[in-house]
C-alpha cells in the first residue's frame, strides 16, 4: 500500500513537472512568435468564415482599430468592417455595385472634405478581357453611428469608369494619392523575357460618378515578383506595395516621397526599400495605419492572420 501511494506521488510529480514544461515552451513560443524571431506581430485573426479570399483592407482612419476588407471575385459587393484583432464589427453592402472581381480598397479624400471616402477597385482582369474597369467610391460609414448589428447597406455609391489607353491590363494594386485625390493602378504583367513589370495608369482628381476616364500611362517598374497590392500613408510621404516574392526580405516595397507636393508616380523611378514580412499563404493586402508608424498584411484563407510590422 505505501509503494502504491508512493508510486502514485510521484507519477503526479512527474505529470506536474511535463505541464509546467509544456506550459513554458507555448509561452516561449508565443514570444518568439509575437516579438523575436519573426519580422512583425501577430494582432488576430480573421474571425468571419465569410472572408474566405481577402485581396484587400484600408485601415480606417475616423474608425479606431478598424481595418476595412473584401473578398476577391465571386463574393457580393461589400465590404467588412474587422477590428485589428480579427473580429468581425460590420458588413456592408454597396447598393447597386457590381463585385466582377474586387482587387484592393483604399481611403481617400472626395466630394466631402471633412470626411474619408472608400474606395474599391473591380479592376481584376485574369483573362484581359476588360478594357474598362470600376473603382466604386463611398462615404466611408462611421461604426459609432450605427446601432448594432452593423449590417446595413451604403448608399450613393459612386461609379467611376476607367479605361486602358491600350490594351487590357490586370491590376490589383488601388492607390489614392491623400493630398490630390488622384487615383493610380498599377498592373502585373510579365515581359517577353519572363521578367516582371509593373505598369502604373493615373487618373487625376478631382473623380465625378457616372463619367468615363482613360487612364494615362504614366512609368513602369520591374519588381522582383508581381505586385499584388499597395496602400499610400495618410499624409501622402509614403507608398508601400506588397510583392509575391518568394524571398520575405523582399515581401514589401517602401518607397519615401520627400516632396508630397511632386507627382506620385515620379518615385517609381527610384530603388525601394525591400521591408521583411511574413510568409502567407496567399499575401495580397497590405495597408499603413492612420500615423503611419505601422503597416498591416492579411493572407486569403479562412481564419488567416493579421499581422503588424514597424514601418523602417
Amino acid at each position: 500500500m505505501k509503494l502504491g501511494k508512493h508510486y502514485r506521488t510521484l507519477m503526479a510529480d512527474r505529470f506536474f513537472v511535463l505541464i509546467s514544461v509544456l506550459l513554458l515552451l507555448s509561452v516561449a513560443w508565443w514570444a518568439l512568435e509575437s516579438a523575436g524571431s519573426k519580422p512583425g506581430t501577430r494582432t488576430g485573426r480573421v474571425q468571419t468564415e465569410s472572408l474566405t479570399e481577402i485581396s484587400g483592407i484600408a485601415l480606417s482612419r475616423q474608425n479606431n482599430d478598424v481595418i476595412w476588407a473584401h473578398n476577391d471575385s465571386g463574393d457580393e459587393a461589400r465590404v467588412f468592417a474587422l477590428g485589428t484583432d480579427g473580429g468581425l464589427l460590420g458588413v456592408f453592402r454597396l447598393e447597386g455595385a457590381r463585385a466582377i472581381d474586387w482587387e484592393d480598397i483604399a481611403i481617400g479624400p472626395g466630394p466631402s472634405k471633412d470626411r474619408d471616402y472608400l474606395y474599391i477597385a473591380d479592376t481584376g482582369n485574369n483573362d484581359l478581357s476588360r478594357r474598362t474597369v470600376t473603382v466604386y467610391r463611398v462615404l466611408e460609414p462611421l461604426l459609432d453611428t450605427i446601432p448594432a448589428p452593423k449590417h446595413r447597406t451604403l448608399t450613393g455609391i459612386e461609379v467611376l469608369s476607367m479605361r486602358f489607353p491600350a490594351d487590357p491590363r490586370e491590376c490589383e494594386t488601388l492607390l489614392v494619392d491623400p493630398l490630390t485625390e488622384d487615383i493610380y493602378l498599377i498592373s502585373r504583367e510579365r515581359s517577353e523575357g519572363a521578367r516582371e513589370v509593373a505598369s502604373v495608369f493615373h487618373a487625376p482628381g478631382p473623380h465625378r460618378s457616372g463619367t468615363l476616364r482613360t487612364l494615362g500611362a504614366v512609368g513602369s517598374f520591374a519588381p522582383s515578383a508581381g505586385i499584388r497590392g499597395g496602400d499610400i500613408s495618410r499624409d501622402g510621404r509614403m507608398i508601400i506595395l506588397r510583392s509575391h516574392s518568394p524571398q520575405p526580405k523582399k515581401g514589401a516595397l517602401l518607397w519615401k516621397r520627400p516632396d508630397p507636393d511632386s507627382p506620385l508616380h515620379e518615385i517609381f523611378r527610384e530603388d525601394p526599400i525591400g521591408v521583411p514580412v511574413r510568409s502567407e499563404p496567399q499575401g495580397e493586402s497590405i495597408a499603413f495605419s492612420p500615423d503611419g508608424e505601422f503597416f498591416f498584411t492579411v493572407s486569403e484563407g479562412v481564419g488567416a492572420s493579421i499581422y503588424r510590422f514597424d514601418v523602417p
